[in-house]
């Protein structure tokens, strides 16, 4: 930042110079001279302040490579880590489906599973729900698979429906 302040300063500096030697000239016999002197004035000093500039900023750049990093976690905390948002995240939007149509569970419980090469898939959705909510198991099974492509287990009061 100081580098880019010395070269506004410089600038100023050279602008006030050029004005003042302007207003000095003559205009007659020596302007070609005078108008050459002040173009190399000017040259001159917008290579001394960029220079300036230059050497008052850190124009470094680490590469990646220069940085040493050291990991405190594995893929697998990752993996794994990945797995359980994905897992909240899916248990909220089902939630939210289910309230939409009026229907409020007790709990929801997904299991997932992580194929080798990486997919993330749903091997297992337990709805929780009260007696109330009993005659709307099949709207639960239907959302439920609609939305998730897998079709629940229903429990109400721990028995499976």
């Amino acid at each position: 930042m100081n580098g880019l302040t010395s070269l506004a300063v410089g600038l100023c500096y050279l602008f006030a110079g050029v004005a003042v030697f302007t207003a000095l000239a003559p205009q007659k016999r020596t302007g070609r001279i005078f108008s050459f002197v002040i173009g190399l004035f000017i040259i001159v000093s917008l290579i001394s302040a960029v220079g300036k500039f230059l050497e008052e900023t850190d124009l470094s750049f680490d590469t990646i490579s220069d940085i040493d990093i050291e990991a405190d976690f594995s893929e697998r905390d990752y993996i794994d880590a990945v797995a359980e948002k994905t897992v909240d995240d899916l248990v909220e939007v089902t939630n939210e489906l289910l309230i939409d149509e009026g229907i409020f569970a007790d709990d929801i419980r997904i299991n997932i599973k992580i194929s080798d090469n990486g997919r993330i898939y749903i091997d297992r959705v337990d709805i929780y729900i009260n007696e109330d909510n009993i005659v709307r198991k099949e709207d639960i099974k239907s959302i439920v698979y609609r939305n998730l492509s897998k079709e629940p287990y229903i429990y109400v009061k721990g028995k499976v429906q």
